[in-house]
């Protein structure tokens, strides 16, 4: 991480390590512990068997590998030596081109894990599960603002610095206005 990124980057990093890390926190439990998640999150206390517990342990990894791979294709972590600038989300970016895609289909992922999980919870009044929506829930609002209000460098203008999104009326951007006449008298 560049040593002063501007605010959307410290957002977006934040996002990917915290994906990584509620990822990982599920996953450690999953791979150590398979019978103690499954004894957490069944209904009724039954054996679990090795099927379950095989289960368990395949999602654990799956778990550590959906937070490694969105760790280093956002750019979160260097696939380089050179770290000199943040990585941007715009698709052309050749630090990081990957970033923007995976950073909507984890905010799709979180989203739609807080509603399953919600869900279960709602069926079945157990608390590990609206522990899981809660996590979910926190970062799919994080990704669901990086992905709204990032990128915006494409959206502004290379010569003035202006925001190409915003719209003079009824008050005109006069700053604009006045670059432009210095530029033309000078």
């Amino acid at each position: 991480m560049p040593a002063n990124p501007g605010p959307f980057y410290q957002v977006f990093y934040a996002y990917t390590y915290g994906t990584a890390i509620w990822l990982g926190m599920q996953a450690i439990l999953l791979i150590l512990m398979p019978k103690l998640a499954i004894m957490m999150l069944a209904n009724d206390g039954h054996q679990t068997s090795e099927v379950e517990v095989y289960l368990g342990r395949s999602l654990g990894f799956a778990l550590v590998l959906i937070a490694v791979i969105t760790m280093f294709f956002t750019g979160t972590i260097p696939l380089s030596s050179s770290i000199s600038e943040p990585v941007s989300l715009e698709d052309n970016d050749p630090k990081a081109p990957y970033a923007r895609p995976i950073l909507q289909v984890t905010t799709f992922f979180h989203s739609l894990s807080t509603v399953y999980c919600y869900t279960r919870y709602v069926n079945y009044g157990q608390t590990a599960y609206m522990l899981g929506a809660l996590g979910y829930g926190m970062m799919a609002s994080v990704g669901l603002w990086s992905v709204m209000f990032g990128g915006t460098e494409a959206r502004r203008s290379k010569r003035t610095g202006a925001d190409k999104r915003t719209w003079g009326f009824p008050f005109q951007n006069t700053q604009a206005y006045d670059k432009r006449k210095d530029r033309k008298m000078g």
